[in-house]
């Protein structure tokens, strides 16, 4: 079954529109959404972003959901493929999240998150979902353990050159 958007108290999970790539070029290119990411940001990848998301929604049929607090875009959260890069993460897709900086702290990561994990499971009938955090990345590990993910293994991220926690979830 199609959906095109989900809701919940404070934000409106949707499928992506054009206006949205500026605003999340701009979110992959602030520093502090930067650091933890799995692999360098450069302008290559930041232009391509856009198209990746899309293109997953084309082929699979799901993605990550444009996010929206109030009425504006401010980021992302949901499931998609491991690049292929990251393929010792397993076949279970990725639930991600990636919010602007200005709305941290407000629990939107969570909530968002939370939805598009109870998608997945729900809808798209997923088992298992996995989620791959910079071991660094306290904020994501936090809302990983608030989704009920547990830390599961360690794989080695060659992007970074470091090994990268893989956090698992079960419906």
């Amino acid at each position: 079954m199609r959906v095109d958007e989900l809701r919940t108290d404070r934000l409106r999970l949707r499928r992506w529109q054009p206006d949205d790539e500026p605003a999340m070029a701009t979110i992959n290119r602030h520093p502090d959404v930067g650091r933890y990411l799995n692999r360098p940001v450069d302008e290559a990848s930041v232009n391509a972003f856009y198209g990746v998301i899309v293109d997953h929604w084309e082929t699979h049929g799901f993605g990550p959901w444009a996010v929206e607090h109030e009425g504006e875009f401010v980021g992302f959260a949901g499931p998609a493929h491991v690049p292929p890069f990251l393929a010792e993460a397993g076949p279970a897709p990725e639930l991600g999240w990636r919010l602007h900086p200005d709305v941290w702290g407000l629990g939107l990561a969570t909530e968002a998150a939370t939805a598009a994990r109870d998608d997945a499971f729900e809808r798209l009938e997923l088992p298992e979902i996995i989620s791959i955090i910079h071991p660094q990345n306290t904020r994501s590990q936090r809302v990983a353990t608030k989704l009920g993910l547990t830390r599961h293994r360690q794989i080695h991220n060659p992007a970074l050159g470091i090994s990268t926690d893989i956090w698992l979830g079960r419906a």
